[in-house]
């Protein structure tokens, strides 16, 4: 390893540890929760049960208010749901926008009013956020700096 490739890792090793701990860790606890009898108000109190969760009476995959199929579980049930949901709001997004940016394209007597009225909702956030950024990292006086001081 060149000693290039060496500080990389070096300036990385921080980020990777702070996303390992964000990211991974609770993603892990996550998957192996779902293996014991984990409960939401004691989590120290936890018997190993396997894949009674996923295939058990009251799993994941059980079945018992359908007769058969895939869907027929209520797990099944809620991915069919939520993709009827995805399809039917995407499409419809998309035709609405599709229709707001033609509308927009065309020319009228107060064009520049309702495209002004239209874009400051989507740009307001990221120039507050950059301003906010901008204050706390001020050289003088920014909380940030004053902390790392």
């Amino acid at each position: 390893m060149n000693s290039k490739t060496r500080t990389a890792w070096t300036f990385m090793a921080p980020m990777l540890l702070v996303l390992i701990l964000v990211a991974v860790w609770p993603l892990g606890r996550t998957i192996w929760f779902s293996f014991t009898d984990a409960n939401i108000n004691d989590l120290s109190v936890t018997k190993f049960v396997g894949l009674e969760n996923y295939f058990g009476e009251y799993g994941l995959f059980a079945n018992p208010n359908y007769t058969d199929g895939f869907f027929a579980s209520d797990w099944g049930l809620s991915i069919l749901n939520t993709l009827k949901f995805s399809i039917v709001s995407v499409t419809l997004e998309t035709l609405l926008g599709l229709g707001v940016a033609m509308l927009l394209n065309q020319n009228f007597k107060g064009r520049t009013f309702v495209r002004t009225a239209v874009l400051v909702p989507w740009a307001i956030p990221t120039i507050v956020s950059a301003k906010m950024w901008g204050w706390m990292l001020h050289d003088q006086f920014g909380i940030i700096n004053q902390w790392l001081v």
